[in-house]
């Protein structure tokens, strides 16, 4: 059963009275929605308002893909100094990670008469 903390704000007792008695949500449900900050609820309501635009202006499948890239260029994150990328593309001089196998290893075993 979810309750709230008892540090909780007045507006937010409120919206759990209104949501859990009135109209009686799931306790998965208000777990998933008391546990989202307010921050990411701004995000989440100014995407459907601007999907909403983007649809009536018959855009919505460049905003979809838009919103896509946007998403994976937000979650690429940055490496440290001297980090080596698990991709030997986009490291220095494309070094490899140690223990990586690649066709020129197997090719050079093959070879060799190792493998």
């Amino acid at each position: 059963r979810f309750q709230l903390p008892p540090s909780t704000s007045k507006w937010k007792r409120k919206l759990f009275y209104i949501l859990h008695d009135k109209l009686k949500f799931p306790d998965m449900l208000l777990m998933v929605i008391f546990s989202i900050s307010l921050k990411v609820w701004v995000i989440i309501m100014t995407w459907f308002i601007l999907a909403s635009i983007a649809r009536r202006y018959d855009v919505a499948p460049l905003f979809l893909l838009a919103t896509g890239f946007g998403l994976i260029f937000y979650n690429l994150g940055h490496r440290k100094q001297g980090e080596l990328s698990a991709y030997s593309v986009f490291n220095e001089d494309f070094r490899e990670l140690p223990g990586t196998l690649n066709a020129e290893h197997i090719d050079r075993d093959i070879r060799a008469g190792r493998f």
